[in-house]
C-alpha cells in the first residue's frame, strides 16, 4: 500500500490516557507532508530535466519506507564531475534526501525511545502500586487475624464463665431442693 500525502493528512488516531499530544502529532504529520510534497516536486523537476536532456525517465513508484533506514555515508565526487551543473543538482538532491532520511530515522528512533521510556515508567508505576497494595493487604490480614484470635479467646472465656455460672446455679438449686425435702 502506497502512502500518500492525503492519507497522512486524513489519518485520525484514537486517543488514550497518557497518549501522545494530538496537536504535536498533527504538526509532525504536517511537516512530513510538506517534506514529501517538496521531494515530489523536486523529483518531478529532475524528471523533466532528464527528459529534456534526452534520457527517458523510468517511472517512479512510491516505495514504503523500511522500519530502519541506514543513513548512507557521503560518497566523494571526483573533481571533473563536480564541475558539471547537472551533477551538482543530483548531488544536492541526493544530499537532501540523505538528510531527510537521517532526520526521519532520528525522529523515528526518538519516538520509539520515548514510547519505551513511557512504557517502562507505566510498568514501574503499576509494579509500585501493586507492591503497595500487597503490603497494605498483608497488614490488613495481620490485623484481622489478631482480631479473630482475640474474639476466639473472648468467646472461650465467655463460655468458661457461662459454664461456671450454670454450675453455680445448679449447686444453688440442689441446695434449695435439699431444704424442701
Amino acid at each position: 500500500m502506497s502512502i500518500t500525502i492525503a492519507m497522512i493528512e486524513e489519518k485520525e488516531f484514537k486517543t488514550k490516557i497518557k497518549g501522545y499530544d494530538p496537536v504535536e502529532v498533527d504538526e509532525f504529520l504536517d511537516e512530513i507532508c510538506d517534506e514529501i510534497a517538496a521531494l515530489q516536486e523536486e523529483i518531478a523537476t529532475l524528471q523533466s530535466q532528464r527528459n529534456q536532456a534526452g534520457r527517458p525517465a523510468a517511472p517512479l513508484t512510491p516505495v514504503p519506507a523500511p522500519a530502519a533506514v541506514p543513513v548512507p555515508s557521503a560518497v566523494p565526487v571526483p573533481a571533473a564531475k563536480a564541475a558539471e551543473p547537472k551533477e551538482d543538482k543530483k548531488e544536492e538532491t541526493s544530499e537532501a534526501a540523505k538528510k531527510l532520511l537521517s532526520r526521519a530515522q532520528k525522529m523515528y528512533d526518538d519516538m520509539i525511545a520515548d514510547a519505551k521510556e513511557e512504557a517502562d515508567q507505566i510498568l514501574q508505576e503499576a509494579r509500585d502500586k501493586a507492591d503497595h497494595s500487597i503490603e497494605a493487604l498483608a497488614e490488613e490480614k495481620k490485623t484481622l487475624e489478631s482480631e479473630i484470635e482475640m474474639l476466639k479467646a473472648a468467646a472461650k472465656d465467655y463460655k468458661a464463665r457461662f459454664l461456671a455460672l450454670i454450675e453455680d446455679q445448679q449447686h444453688v438449686l440442689k441446695a434449695e431442693s435439699a431444704l424442701f425435702e
